[in-house]
């Protein structure tokens, strides 16, 4: 599954990154705002990305060019990714290193050796070099290791799981 987010749902967008799946963001695709919408429904339709958006009006015309989409109502994410489930319920809910979560661009496992990689970020926590799994971003060269943020993100991530049973 490849999706297609309009502004309105960055923060899904992040998340569905988070989950493993390759997500592009509106705000990403680098056109004015004006032809925004246009050029979202032509990128769905030519990547075969479902459409995630909140505009009615883009639900219509993405319906029209048989474009698969689904209107998300909710304005809090994890009632969104919710929603998303009901409209796909093979949605992994747990976290994947394979892709950024800022860029989407793919994720790679920092090899033994290139510790060098990770010293040179200055946010990453020196002390877990050696002793975690790292994962760089193959675009932005961002950094990724299993934290306390990702525990926090499970917790949600369980509690919504509850809640979709």
């Amino acid at each position: 599954m490849r999706f297609i987010a309009d502004r309105m749902l960055g923060k899904l967008c992040t998340w569905l990154r988070i989950l493993g799946y390759d997500t592009v963001y509106a705000a990403d695709l680098g056109v004015k705002v004006e032809d925004e919408d246009r050029v979202i429904l032509s990128f769905a339709a030519q990547e075969s990305r479902i459409l995630l958006t909140r505009d009615r009006d883009m639900i219509r015309a993405a319906s029209r060019r048989g474009i698969r989409c689904v209107f998300v109502h909710s304005e809090e994410v994890m009632e969104q990714l919710k929603e998303l489930i009901r409209y796909e319920p093979g949605i992994n809910l747990e976290p994947v290193p394979c892709r950024c979560s800022e860029c989407n661009g793919e994720l790679r496992k920092v090899e033994k050796g290139e510790e060098a990689v990770l010293q040179a970020k200055s946010y990453v926590p020196m002390a877990k070099i050696g002793k975690c799994d790292f994962w760089l971003c193959k675009t932005c060269g961002r950094v990724y290791w299993e934290g306390s943020h990702w525990r926090n993100m499970r917790l949600q991530l369980q509690r919504l799981t509850k809640s979709c049973s």
